[in-house]
């Protein structure tokens, strides 16, 4: 039986691809911050899916100390891992004018640092078991510097520089590591923003993330005409992307 750790599965995207994983008879490691959140994330799962196996595993992402303690919990729970899958982030809303230092600050350290930590213990699981993928979210956002929301642009460059660093790492040793690009999802972090299109029912955007994973993709987004937007978007003179770019 194939096991998948699934870290921030009680919102969104998270639960859509917990509800995804479960229904292909996965036993998910269910990691979130919110005990209550996550104990009726779990018991909505296994009503729904009766004969699934789901652990729930505590981890606010903002307290250090607490990562690599959750990560072994969540693999102990599960007996072992054959993917992991980072999806937990934060985006603040913003006017595109205004950097607020302790919002950026938190982006930074959500997005970014406790995510590279996680991955880089499953780097090292997966490494000495000579096998297991990898995947985490970033976003089209990284693919270029927006004036719209700089920390959360900064945010999802590291991380995709660093999953490209790990599939190069990992390679020789049968690790898969995958970076997905959603593009726009239809939830509570799209709720409200301007300019949102093409935004997949988070239930469509999991199954499309757990068919290309399970094709062994590397980079791809969801809706794959992302993909010529984001070829756009690179190609694009410095001083228009100034002018017209997207926030």
């Amino acid at each position: 039986m194939r096991r998948v750790v699934i870290v921030g599965a009680t919102d969104g995207l998270g639960r859509a691809l917990a509800a995804e994983y479960a229904s292909r008879g996965f036993w998910v490691a269910l990691v979130g911050r919110d005990a209550t959140k996550l104990q009726r994330v779990a018991g909505d799962l296994s009503s729904r899916f009766p004969t699934a196996t789901l652990a729930p595993v505590v981890c606010d992402l903002r307290d250090r100390s607490r990562l690599e303690p959750a990560f072994r919990e969540a693999i102990g729970a599960i007996g072992h891992c054959d993917l992991f899958l980072h999806v937990a982030g934060v985006m603040f809303p913003t006017d595109g004018e205004t950097s607020v230092a302790a919002e950026d600050a938190e982006t930074l350290d959500v997005n970014t640092t406790a995510a590279v930590v996680m991955l880089g213990l499953a780097a090292n699981y997966f490494r000495l078991a000579g096998r297991g993928q990898i995947a985490a979210i970033s976003s089209i956002a990284g693919d270029r510097g927006r004036k719209g929301n700089p920390a959360y642009t900064a945010s999802k460059a590291a991380l995709s520089a660093y999953l490209e660093a790990l599939r190069n790492r990992l390679a020789a040793h049968g690790v898969t590591v995958s970076t997905v690009k959603p593009g726009f999802v239809a939830t509570r972090m799209a709720g409200g923003r301007k300019g949102v299109f093409w935004a997949a029912p988070p239930e469509e955007a999991a199954r499309i993330i757990a068919d290309r994973l399970e094709k062994g993709h590397e980079v791809f987004y969801v809706y794959r005409r992302w993909g010529l937007v984001a070829s756009v978007l690179k190609t694009m003179p410095r001083f228009l992307f100034k002018r017209v770019g997207p926030a």
